[in-house]
């Protein structure tokens, strides 16, 4: 039976919830890290990366001045990089210097891939719109990348204070068929 609750306890039934990893970089040359929950394919025609970060993180500002950000989805073996990039701000930290991450060229916009991840887009913005604290940037996706990594090892936030993989996940889920008995 339902009741009536708190929308922040209710926010907390979401979990888990895929992350992704938005690369930016600055002009300069700059590169930043920024872990996402607030991310999704909006068009398949043309295909659109939609990205919501909050207005005041390093990224926005990056972003907004470049056009353009590389979406990738992190393997497990790169869960702690991603949790250490979102405990401190570009504002103040160089990344690139902090984490174990090897960057690549991208093939068709200057922000550079990161490589082992699972996949990486390259997206060049289309759109940008202020949604309360939020600036959404819708993504035309110009090129993609994949690595050879297992895609049930893409990282997922389980409950806003631990990362795991979707392996993980389905050891503790229980399964649920929705074929009708007696059909492949």
């Amino acid at each position: 039976m339902l009741k009536k609750t708190s929308i922040k306890l209710a926010l907390q039934k979401f979990f888990p919830e895929p992350l992704a990893l938005v690369v930016s970089k600055e002009p300069k040359g700059r590169v930043n890290f920024c872990p996402v929950g607030y991310f999704s394919i909006i068009s398949h025609d043309p295909k659109i990366w939609v990205v919501g970060l909050y207005e005041k993180h390093f990224s926005s500002k990056v972003i907004k001045q470049s056009k353009e950000y590389v979406l990738c989805l992190p393997s497990l073996e790169q869960a702690n990089d991603v949790l250490y990039c979102g405990s401190v701000h570009g504002w103040k930290v160089d990344k690139t210097k902090e984490t174990k991450f090897k960057l690549l060229p991208a093939s068709k916009i200057k922000t550079p891939l990161i490589d082992a991840s699972i996949a990486c887009y390259e997206c060049k913005v289309v759109k940008t719109v202020k949604i309360g604290d939020h600036l959404v940037f819708f993504g035309k996706i110009v090129a993609a990348h994949t690595s050879n990594k297992n895609w049930q090892k893409k990282l997922y936030n389980l409950d806003n204070k631990n990362l795991g993989s979707l392996n993980y996940i389905l050891e503790k889920a229980t399964p649920i068929s929705y074929l009708p008995e007696g059909e492949d």
